[in-house]
């Protein structure tokens, strides 16, 4: 797990490091479920991306 993380001068808590890494991981993966029609299939599309966002940021908090 990472500690406070310095940005001119400004100490940021690792969660938003997390975050700032799970972004991108988090656009491609829902540009892919757009592209292929299962958000489509989702009760509830916006929250299930929502819980595929959180998910990302657990799994990266876990093992980086």
């Amino acid at each position: 797990m990472l500690s406070e993380f310095s940005l001119a001068g400004i100490y940021l808590p690792p969660f938003f490091v997390y975050a700032c890494i799970a972004l991108p991981i988090y656009l491609a993966l829902r540009f892919v479920l757009a592209r292929s029609g299962l958000l489509r299939w989702v009760w509830h599309p916006g929250l299930f991306e929502f819980a595929i966002s959180l998910c990302l940021v657990s799994v990266l908090i876990l093992h980086v």
